[in-house]
């Protein structure tokens, strides 16, 4: 019987989907144990599917996703139901006609309170949308009249600026973007300040974080200096986007086989791999934050001190097969050449520069110890 193909559990920045081609073409012919120190999206470990697996990542709400899959935890999946319920009533609201005509009398400049009617339409249709708790007694329906007639300010910018009116279906496409960004916008505010919310239990966070981590602009996910995740919502194109599909595929046997088959770590990495068995038969993929001047991921930072213990472990200590796949640059070349490595070189391309932290032009290195 054909083994079962998976994928990632969730889109990850950096993730190895679209070099599977070129890692698989190098992977080691034969191996024990399956073992990977930044997990991220888990590309290979989901690809290789293998009988015994460890994985870690420094992410607590990601190892959480995983650990909840595998034990197929009850909490987490009511709070996802309780997202993925609201975000198709919210869609109920945004085709709600009089929102399309309240906005045609403003952009008509018709004399018309505009605030004071979109306020009417959403505090009657909210009503079917149960929220999350919200901090210091803000409704969530003011929030949403804030966002959506803000909304209506930027279409009509926008429409004045270029001289065009868009037809009512794109109109009804922008309008239920603003609606659907002001619940995405709502959700990662609770995601930033948990203490400022009641009852945000850990199956609920990590429901959020899955809900942001998908719907957020290209799936970026990035920290100001406050520590606060601040990606916008993904836009028009996302407004019908679902979790239910991922949630399905997270159910299943296949998925859940793989987990029950793999122990889970959030350590850091020289930490992990002294925890876990290891011998010359077994396989180490390792695709570690690269050396970038903005290299954190979910928070958690892995500088130039970070890079040469992971180069000394990998070329003094390691006791399996490895393969690291990381940017190029001159500082790591230093760290991995003329160590007696297998280092093979290849063009990646970013299709998405998030304020141009990315250079959509790179070189990756493949290093191998076999």
């Amino acid at each position: 019987m054909e083994q079962v193909k998976l994928k990632p559990l969730i889109k990850y920045p950096g993730g190895k989907t679209s070099e599977l081609k070129i890692i698989v073409k190098n992977l080691p012919g034969q191996f024990n144990n399956y073992i990977e120190p930044f997990v991220g999206g888990g590309a290979v470990y989901f690809y290789l599917n293998n009988d015994v697996n460890y994985i870690n990542d420094k992410s607590e709400e990601l190892m959480l996703l995983y650990k909840y899959v595998k034990e197929k935890n009850v909490t987490f999946y009511k709070e996802l139901d309780i997202i993925v319920s609201n975000w198709n009533k919210l869609r109920n609201i945004a085709l709600d006609k009089r929102i399309l005509n309240l906005y045609i009398s403003f952009r008509n400049d018709e004399k018309i309170n505009m605030y004071s009617e979109l306020e009417k339409i959403i505090n009657i249709g909210i009503d079917k949308v149960p929220m999350f708790t919200l901090r210091k007694n803000v409704k969530f329906e003011d929030f949403l009249t804030k966002c959506l007639y803000s909304k209506f300010l930027l279409v009509k910018k926008n429409e004045t600026k270029k001289k065009e009116r868009l037809d009512n279906k794109q109109l009804l496409d922008n309008l239920e973007a603003g609606i659907k960004a002001a619940y995405y916008t709502y959700l990662r505010d609770v995601y930033n300040k948990p203490d400022e919310y009641n009852r945000l239990s850990k199956p609920r966070k990590v429901a959020i974080y899955l809900f942001i981590r998908e719907y957020c602009y290209s799936s970026m996910f990035r920290f100001n200096r406050n520590g606060e995740f601040n990606v916008p919502y993904g836009g028009v194109s996302y407004n019908k986007k679902s979790l239910e599909s991922k949630v399905s595929y997270y159910k299943s046997k296949s998925v859940r086989d793989l987990l029950k088959h793999t122990e889970l770590f959030t350590e850091d990495f020289y930490d992990f791999v002294n925890m876990i068995p290891m011998n010359k038969n077994d396989f180490m993929f390792l695709d570690p934050p690269y050396d970038t001047t903005f290299s954190e991921y979910d928070k958690n930072s892995f500088d130039s001190n970070d890079q040469k213990r992971l180069a000394n472990y990998l070329i003094n200590e390691c006791k399996c097969k490895f393969m690291l796949i990381i940017k190029k640059t001159p500082f790591i070349e230093t760290l991995y050449q003329n160590k007696g490595l297998r280092i093979i070189e290849e063009d990646k391309t970013y299709f998405v520069s998030f304020k141009n932290r990315n250079k959509k032009d790179v070189k990756h290195l493949i290093i191998m110890n076999y």
